[in-house]
C-alpha cells in the first residue's frame, strides 16, 4: 500500500464528503474511481462480456453512467454503483455481470440486488424498470 501526505485543508474537505461511516479513503475511492468507471471501459467491456442490465439499457430505460443507490437505514450506510455501457455494475469493490453479487460485496450477506439498487435518475428499483421490458 502507497501512503501519500495531505494537508489539512484537503483532510477537512473529505471530511465533508463522508457518508455514513466512510473513511476518508473510501471518500477518494468513491469520488475518484467511481467517476473513472463511468468514463473508461472496463477489463471485461474490453473482453466482450455483457452484463445483466444491457436489456435495460437496450430498452432504453438506462444510460451508462447512470447511477445506482443502496440505503442501509438501520446502519446509517450509504452505497453507490455506477452502470457501464455493457450493462455491469461498477462499485469502489469492483464491477459485476450484475446486481446481487454487486451488492452483496457491501452488505456481507444475501440480497436481492435487484430489488435494493435504486436507478437515481428515475427513482425506480432495478427490478421495476426491469418488469416494464416484459
Amino acid at each position: 500500500m502507497h501512503r501519500i501526505e495531505i494537508d489539512d485543508d484537503v483532510y477537512a474537505e473529505l471530511g465533508r464528503h463522508v457518508k455514513g461511516f466512510e473513511q476518508p479513503n473510501d471518500v477518494l475511492r468513491r469520488m475518484l474511481l467511481a467517476e473513472a468507471a463511468a468514463e473508461a471501459p472496463s477489463r471485461t467491456e474490453l473482453a466482450g462480456r455483457k452484463g445483466k442490465l444491457l436489456p435495460l439499457l437496450e430498452g432504453g430505460l438506462i444510460k451508462p453512467g447512470d447511477k445506482l443507490r443502496h440505503v442501509q437505514t438501520r446502519k446509517g450506510n450509504i452505497f453507490e454503483a455506477t452502470v457501464t455501457a455493457s450493462g455491469e455494475i461498477v462499485t469502489t469493490k469492483g464491477t459485476y455481470p450484475a446486481p446481487s453479487p454487486a451488492l452483496v460485496d457491501f452488505v456481507g450477506s444475501q440480497i436481492d440486488g435487484w430489488a435494493n439498487w435504486l436507478h437515481l435518475p428515475s427513482g425506480k428499483s432495478l427490478r421495476q424498470l426491469r418488469s416494464t421490458l416484459k
